[in-house]
């Protein structure tokens, strides 16, 4: 199974996504390496939902949040909204609740982008 069938079986539009980068397939994996680094340079820990501030989380989340949408990963977009709206709603134990829900999604993509090399 190549990437892009692979991806889509988790949920990313790849169609939309490199439509998104006018088209240029190679851009849109390299877009995906990105997003790989900012994950792992970035991580998001369920300890950060009991802190007293979340303003920092907040900007993570919400960082996450566009750069999965610009790529059309989908159900990492749909996740992160959920979160987003929850620490912007004040409920930060329902938003880690939520982020528990987004992390094992989150490692299958990476790993499937990992794995094919973009």
């Amino acid at each position: 199974m190549g990437y892009r069938d692979e991806l889509e079986s988790l949920g990313v539009n790849v169609d939309e996504g490199i439509d998104r980068v006018m088209g240029d397939e190679a851009f849109y994996e390299t877009m995906l390496g990105i997003f790989v680094d900012t994950v792992n340079e970035n991580k998001i820990n369920l300890e950060d939902f009991a802190k007293d501030n979340v303003e920092d989380l907040i900007g993570q989340v919400h960082m996450m949040k566009g750069m999965t949408g610009n790529l059309s990963i989908t159900p990492l977009f749909n996740g992160y909204m959920e979160v987003l709206g929850l620490l912007r709603d004040g409920k930060p134990k329902e938003a880690g609740v939520a982020m528990e829900k987004v992390l094992p999604v989150q490692e299958k993509i990476v790993e499937c982008i990992k794995n094919h090399g973009a």
